[in-house]
């Protein structure tokens, strides 16, 4: 609290010893502005209620006139053909302290990944921008109500052995599904499985713990279901050190 207090101090001191013309860049309260409302929102679901988007929160300090806000969307490897921005400009009409940025969906509802958490990086540009709060951070995730199916069986080829597994359904509709294997192959160690029609999908996910050395090895691999038996051919890696033959495993539903 005395080091707040004792900031406080020397910054109003600053301000102070400053002529007015400095005054006037420091601090300009007349000065209309936009900025994010948030720096961080850590909680968006995806779902077919909001078209799979996320609505980023845009505010302003002067509502009388009509105004617009530059916005960027900084792309990474998980949004990049993905995910954008529906527009680089967010309008506000007169009387409206608030807009909204959108970020929608390039891609068919089930072509986006279920098993990632997707992070949007954006920025404001321009000449009415806030020092404060002009970049945020969004994550969203689609949204998964899992029911649970009870005990199906694993055989694994790559463990040359069978066991029963904890299985959870999730349905994204369009005939898609989603699958969660508990602790399949290690205990902590969930896999998803996304069921498109007949087609069986499974993204690079971390599978099982190798040791302490190496860490996580990760699984991936592709598939069919025929009634309730899921063929995958699944290859077990270590990242950027070793890759296993892939490995034929079938997963039987209860």
């Amino acid at each position: 609290m005395k080091n707040i207090i004792s900031t406080i101090f020397v910054l109003a001191i600053v301000l102070v010893s400053c002529d007015q013309d400095n005054i006037g860049i420091v601090y300009e309260p007349e000065k209309s502005y936009v900025a994010f409302s948030s720096p961080v929102v850590a909680v968006n679901e995806l779902s077919a209620d909001n078209n799979f988007s996320v609505n980023v929160q845009i505010v302003r300090s002067d509502l009388n006139e009509t105004t617009t806000a530059k916005v960027e969307l900084e792309i990474n490897s998980d949004i990049e053909g993905v995910f954008a921005l529906q527009s680089g400009t967010v309008t506000f009409n007169a009387g409206e302290g608030k807009a909204y940025a959108k970020i929608i969906p390039l891609v068919a509802p089930a072509e986006i990944d279920p098993t990632k958490s997707f992070k949007f990086k954006l920025k404001l540009t321009g000449d009415n921008v806030s020092e404060l709060y002009n970049t945020t951070t969004y994550t969203a995730n689609v949204k998964l109500d899992y029911a649970n199916l009870g005990a199906g069986n694993f055989v694994s080829e790559f463990f040359e052995d069978e066991w029963p597994v904890e299985l959870l359904k999730a349905d994204l509709g369009n005939n898609v599904s989603l699958y969660k294997a508990k602790n399949l192959y290690g205990e902590g160690y969930d896999v998803v499985l996304v069921v498109n029609g007949s087609n069986v999908t499974v993204s690079e996910q971390p599978a099982w713990y190798y040791d302490d050395e190496y860490g996580e090895v990760y699984v991936k691999g592709e598939g069919t279901i025929s009634g309730k038996e899921m063929t995958l051919a699944l290859t077990h890696f270590i990242p950027d050190v070793y890759e296993w033959d892939a490995a034929t495993e079938v997963l039987t539903l209860p």
